[in-house]
């Protein structure tokens, strides 16, 4: 048997506090930097639990968790006790020569998606110990007081977990839910599996789940869900991935999909552990365990088939029932449906190794109230504003950056709500008052713009240094709910806020194609009634409106002006010849039907929204754009884009305002 974690391991030091709410990183016991800032309207002060005080000799009673509560509505609660380890073992103990995956055993109880991955974090030792503080479980006398005690990280918190040692017994021995399989005596499988249950109120509460959500749990780290039937890598590449995410100490679990039952000895809608990915001659196995510790895959290279005679001597087969075993690539993509892989720090490029996005910024917040916009009012919903600087570039001249959304359920049957976070870059030359920002688009290959029903979902970006706001959002107006934002960057963010939609107007324009060009210019203004808003042509105000000269090679070149709320808005270009800027009402009407041609033949947008793009193929030149509305002297703040291939020279904005 592998010994991964030995006892003295556990107890060298305890699990790790989290960081205080404030402006300041603190480095926490794997490496990572963590900042916490708090803007929901009723922060919650976190209420650390303390170890339950006993009289001395006597040993702790939950009694708010008893056995009937316990089994909540499980079939064969009448016929279970409710028994110490010291009643039903001969010498238990909380570890038997340390801990390893080959320990985990599932019970009468649907967790096998929370023991995979405990079977993960069994051969970790560190994160193990931040799970199992120091003595959390003291057996012998004088200071054994009937007391287990772990923690759970929950909402960005470590949850301290205290719970007596009473398990539930069927057959006046035999412990009905996980237990060890190497050592009856070793009670650590069955007292953390009875505290996940104590957390969220009862075994019947935790039975069936998702992978990503236990791990979470048990690391606070990213969990990443693969649909393997919409995969999008080639089979060799996802191979490879989880190799590499085994060797950087990952966690991974895979589940097979409801429509079998024990086909080819595989269990349907079941998580299994996947502990590694080898080639030999060609051949690429996983090697997986079933967290049952027994009931295993009987195909191609199963233990002791015949295939295993073309590479013997290469790995070593494997000849016995302990649960697990080696199945093919080719096999594992036909009969399973998902893979979870979870790394402490995200996997930005998708190969598997976590990568030295190692400060995190966790912002807490809440869709309540006008703040609750859901998709069709987007910017309604908590906008958050943050700066990347340009320590923060990889090799490559981006930076690698991961949004993580979680929602806060407080119990798990609780409805889970469509979630996405969309993430903004604030252009240049926006004013302290108005807000100009160009949505980043797609933030990956197998990203879609639906919403998410998980617990959580995180997004992989990459960014230049600069300005960003990013907004979480549920999927339906209305719809309340606290959440968390986890910021993943290589360097600290600055300037981290929350932006107060009362103060600012927010105007919004797509960054579909502005990867296509190098240079954008933002300008802002407002027309106001008898100064600048003039109306459309058909008026003979409409040489006052705002009016823009740019300097011009030949190139292609976007406009986009843009409004908070729909209106009917338009621009026009022209050429110029050497007149001055602002032209007039007259110049205008001569010339009106010379207006510069989009690249789709009109002469310009005119529509009734919040953005008016135009894209033009312009020759070297001078040019005026004016920006106008329908009707004269209605008001309303602007902002215009340009984007350009090469820079625009001798900008003047005239009449702004």
């Amino acid at each position: 048997m592998d010994i991964l974690f030995r006892p003295e391991e556990i107890f060298r030091d305890g699990s790790p506090e989290p960081p205080k709410i404030g402006v300041k990183y603190v480095k926490n016991d794997l490496g990572q930097f963590e900042m916490r800032m708090d803007f929901r309207s009723n922060p919650e002060e976190h209420d650390y639990e303390v170890r339950p005080r006993v009289s001395p000799g006597q040993q702790y009673t939950d009694e708010e968790f008893p056995l009937w509560v316990a089994m909540g509505k499980d079939p064969n609660r009448k016929t279970l006790e409710w028994k110490r380890p010291r009643e039903f073992a001969e010498k238990p103990c909380l570890f038997s020569e340390g801990t390893s995956r080959y320990d985990i055993g599932q019970g009468s109880i649907g967790t096998c998606w929370f023991l995979a991955s405990v079977a993960n974090i069994a051969d970790k030792p560190k994160l193990l110990r931040r799970i199992i503080p120091r003595d959390s479980y003291p057996l012998e006398p004088p200071n054994y007081d009937g007391i287990f005690h772990c923690r759970f990280w929950r909402f960005g918190i470590w949850d301290d977990v205290f719970i007596d040692d009473y398990l539930p017994i069927i057959h006046g021995y035999k412990i009905y839910s996980a237990h060890s399989v190497t050592d009856r005596n070793e009670m650590w499988v069955s007292l953390l599996e009875k505290a996940f249950a104590r957390m969220y109120g009862s075994y019947t509460e935790v039975s069936g789940g998702a992978s990503s959500d236990s791990y979470m749990a048990l690391t606070g780290g990213v969990p990443e869900e693969i649909d393997l039937k919409k995969l999008d890598m080639e089979p060799d590449q996802l191979h490879t991935r989880v190799r590499n995410a085994l060797y950087s100490n990952a966690a991974v679990t895979c589940g097979t999909p409801g429509t079998f039952v024990k086909k080819y000895g595989l269990l349907g809608s079941h998580e299994y552990t996947i502990n590694g990915a080898v080639t030999a001659k060609g051949v690429r196995l996983f090697r997986l365990r079933n967290p049952w510790g027994k009931t295993e895959w009987i195909g191609p290279y199963s233990d002791g088939s015949r295939e295993w005679q073309s590479i013997q001597g290469i790995i070593e087969g494997r000849n016995r029932d302990d649960g697990e075993f080696y199945i093919s690539l080719e096999h594992f993509l036909y009969l399973f449906s998902t893979l979870t892989i979870c790394n402490i720090t995200p996997d930005f490029d998708s190969d598997g190794r976590s990568d030295s996005l190692n400060y995190c910024t966790s912002l807490y917040g809440q869709w309540q109230g006008e703040e609750a916009g859901g998709f069709q009012n987007r910017m309604k919903n908590p906008k958050f504003q943050f700066e990347i600087d340009e320590q923060s570039l990889d090799q490559n001249g981006t930076v690698p950056f991961v949004v993580q959304l979680i929602q806060r359920t407080k119990r798990r049957t609780a409805q889970i709500l469509g979630i996405r976070a969309d993430l903004y870059q604030v252009l240049e030359n926006a004013s302290n008052d108005i807000l100009v920002l160009q949505e980043e688009g797609i933030p990956s290959k197998n990203y879609t713009y639906t919403y998410s029903k998980h617990t959580q979902i995180s997004f992989r970006f990459s960014l230049k240094p600069g300005k960003y706001v990013c907004i979480p959002s549920a999927m339906n107006e209305g719809q309340e709910r606290e959440f968390m934002l986890r910021l993943f960057s290589a360097g600290p963010l600055g300037g981290v806020k929350k932006i107060d939609s009362n103060e600012v107007t927010i105007m919004t324009c797509d960054g579909e194609d502005a990867k296509s060009y190098d240079h954008v210019k933002c300008l802002t203004g407002q027309w106001r009634a008898g100064s600048n808003a003039g109306g459309q042509l058909a008026n003979k105000t409409f040489h006052i409106n705002p009016q823009i000269k740019i300097k011009s090679s030949d190139q292609r070149v976007k406009f986009q002006l843009m409004v908070d709320s729909k209106a009917p808005i338009g621009l026009m270009l022209f050429k110029l010849k050497g007149e001055s800027v602002p032209v007039g009402i007259d110049w205008l009407y001569k010339h009106y039907r010379d207006a510069v041609r989009m690249t789709d033949g009109d002469d310009g947008p005119f529509i009734k929204g919040t953005s008016a793009p135009a894209v033009y193929s312009l020759e070297a030149g001078s040019y005026v754009c004016l920006l106008h509305m329908d009707q004269p002297d209605t008001e309303r703040r602007f902002a215009l884009v340009i984007r350009s291939q090469t820079p625009l020279y001798n900008i003047e904005p005239h009449q702004m305002e």
